[in-house]
């Protein structure tokens, strides 16, 4: 009767380790400027943090906003689990879109996006 009962236990481990492998992917953690922020002047750079290091050889960062693509320069990982970009271009009032692709330990790419607005004070 052990011997049931210890396979039955085996596979309900073995089925918890799997999955919870499988939930290990690479998530957005904070963004600067953050999700949602209202800005009262346009940011100098983008940075991303993730839960892992980004791997800078698939990493992406992109930037559009009211009047198109925002040129970004100079992508690269910085405090080992972010990535920073700086601004390029000039950033009219208006909502920004900022989208990310990377990828972490286990190779998989992830992809995502978050919004932040400029308004100047008149």
């Amino acid at each position: 009767m052990k011997r049931p009962l210890t396979i039955f236990l085996f596979a309900i481990a073995a089925a918890v380790a799997f999955g919870a492998g499988l939930s290990a992917h690479m998530k957005f953690d904070k963004a600067d400027p953050a999700a949602k922020a209202a800005l009262t002047a346009p940011p100098g750079s983008i940075q991303v943090w993730f839960t892992e290091a980004p791997d800078p050889k698939i990493s992406k960062l992109d930037l559009k906003g009211p009047s198109g693509p925002v040129k970004l320069t100079g992508l690269h990982v910085m405090d080992k689990m972010s990535l920073m970009a700086l601004v390029g271009d000039a950033m009219p009032d208006g909502a920004y879109t900022v989208s990310w692709q990377s990828a972490g330990d286990d190779g998989h790419v992830q992809k995502g996006e978050y919004t932040f607005s400029v308004r100047r004070p008149k």
